[in-house]
């Protein structure tokens, strides 16, 4: 939820979330600031899907905390009213997930569904 309340809209699509995902858990938000900026030898991003995530995914769903949408043709989730009250009280949390909080925050709005193109290879030639 704290992907999706620090993402532009509050909304995500599946790839940008699982990116994030990956970043916290493996600590490497420095290699991804580089891709970001345009470094090449960091393209294409390579990341592990966590099966833990998408059911974390479901609950949310499950629980009304998101919805289903589309973003850029990639399905993406979208936080309903209480999931944005439920993601603001995890996000005000002074003393949970202090360093994933703040990787979060910082990295969310800047990756955009075009950079998640680019990160994924996509327009590339095998």
């Amino acid at each position: 939820m704290a992907m999706l309340g620090c993402s532009r809209s509050n909304r995500a699509s599946l790839a940008k979330l699982h990116i994030l995902n990956d970043v916290v858990r493996s600590d490497s938000h420095d290699r991804l600031k580089l891709a970001l900026a345009g470094d090449k030898n960091q393209l294409p991003w390579s990341f592990r899907v966590e099966p833990a995530f998408a059911r974390a995914i479901d609950f949310v769903v499950g629980e009304q905390l998101a919805t289903w949408t589309k973003t850029t043709g990639r399905a993406a989730l979208q936080l309903t009213k209480n999931g944005i009250e439920s993601a603001n009280a995890v996000l005000n949390l002074e003393d949970a997930l202090v360093v994933e909080r703040a990787v979060v925050a910082e990295l969310a709005k800047t990756i955009t569904e075009t950079r998640v193109g680019n990160l994924l290879g996509e327009g590339r030639s095998a």
